[in-house]
């Protein structure tokens, strides 16, 4: 039996990983502005540099002069993800994509998944080729409940591990929680806690989506399908990490 998988595994994870290739191919890696003083490198910022200055300039000196450059955005992300017994075939793969695509914009990508209890699948620093990541994401056997809070819990201490200055998870998830305590504490123990409400719309998983959004002081996105997630990953990779 498994003779028979591998060929098939090795196919989708070739087509998750040529589709998120397109899907990013115009979108640039996230960078911060950084500011500077001469002669460190950089281009000069005229306006800065007279901010700085004031009016006189006959008495500008050298280490007034300012520079500005952009540098690559470097973030420890831990993505938290719904594989409960409702992800079909084709759920897991969209949600493998949606993984892919945040690896390739932002390198530094742990992955918890959860269903009656959590399951780490990349550690935070463990160093795992792309192609790993997306097989070890497809291979996670969708069963059991949903135990939001499970998830949470095991992305936080993922998280604390973490050694770059800027820590941050992500929660793919509907919000329909059916064991387990309360999610809303844990996820207000995050540094910052996005939220992507993922599927049908249900009015409870809508509130506690919000509401973990709210209680980790993070963004929530709306992925109306599991289609649409792709896209939604992208804009909000965008919308998070510019600047």
């Amino acid at each position: 039996m498994n003779r028979l998988r591998q060929p098939t595994t090795a196919a989708m994870i070739r087509d998750i990983l040529e589709r998120a290739r397109l899907l990013v191919r115009h979108a640039a890696r996230p960078t911060r502005a950084l500011e500077d003083a001469w002669p460190a490198a950089g281009d000069l910022d005229v306006e800065r540099t007279l901010e700085i200055a004031g009016p006189d300039l006959a008495a500008l000196r050298p280490t007034d002069l300012r520079v500005s450059r952009r540098e690559p955005r470097e973030a420890d992300v831990v993505v938290v993800l719904d594989m409960s017994l409702s992800m079909t075939g084709e759920k897991v793969a969209i949600v493998a994509l949606a993984t892919a695509i945040l690896r390739m914009r932002l390198e530094h990508v742990a992955v918890v998944a959860f269903d009656t209890r959590a399951h780490r699948v990349v550690r935070v620093g463990e160093a795992v080729p792309l192609r790993e990541l997306v097989r070890r994401v497809l291979e996670v056997p969708a069963r059991g409940y949903t135990n939001i809070e499970a998830g949470l819990a095991a992305g936080l201490d993922e998280l604390g591990r973490a050694r770059r200055r800027e820590r941050v998870a992500l929660l793919f998830t509907d919000g329909c929680a059916n064991i387990g305590a309360d999610p809303v504490p844990t996820a207000a123990r995050f540094p910052r806690l996005h939220v992507v409400h993922l599927g049908d719309y249900n009015p409870a998983g809508a509130r506690n989506c919000k509401a973990m959004a709210v209680a980790g002081r993070g963004k929530l996105f709306r992925a109306h399908s599991y289609p649409d997630l792709p896209n939604v990953v992208r804009a909000a990779v965008c919308e998070l990490f510019r600047g």
